[in-house]
């Protein structure tokens, strides 16, 4: 059985720091997946809220702290730091979700490629992008030394 539990970054002391740290770029990538598919920002604002519920249940004060400060309808969030990735999916992704990918730092711009559709994108700083990472092959190239992107996107374990 799945059984939600607070993740190691965000236990102890600075867990709060931490998630209070994310709340602009969550409502931020929120906010554009509002815009570009209802239906699945819907989706998962039903599941933080019930989620939110069946922690409270449980008795779960950590958890629920972490929740109450939690400003994205997206259930994880994973930072980059100074990284290329190789081309890959993501299949513990929703199939029919959209992933919402940005970088955020100011440093030379990075290439994006969606390996399968034959697309190269600039990924500059202040850049969002939204693929279905599940279907879409997709790299980052970055050269340089301060490169830091997120990367958006709902587990199905959850849903």
């Amino acid at each position: 059985t799945f059984t939600p539990e607070v993740s190691a970054n965000l236990k102890g002391n600075h867990g709060l720091e931490i998630t209070m740290s994310t709340q602009w770029l969550g409502l931020l990538a929120s906010a554009t997946l509002r815009v570009m598919h209802p239906e699945l920002y819907f989706a998962g604002l039903h599941t933080i809220l019930r989620l939110g519920e069946w922690v409270e249940k449980q008795g779960d004060v950590e958890l629920l702290d972490c929740l109450k400060n939690w400003a994205s309808v997206f259930n994880v969030v994973m930072v980059m730091c100074n990284r290329s990735t190789p081309p890959h999916r993501d299949p513990k992704c929703l199939p029919e979700a959209l992933d919402v990918m940005m970088s955020v730092s100011e440093y030379a711009p990075a290439v994006m490629d969606l390996t399968n559709l034959g697309i190269t994108l600039g990924y500059k700083s202040g850049t969002m992008v939204a693929t279905c990472c599940w279907i879409v092959r997709h790299a980052v190239d970055v050269h340089c030394r301060d490169g830091v992107m997120w990367a958006w996107f709902m587990r199905d374990t959850v849903h």
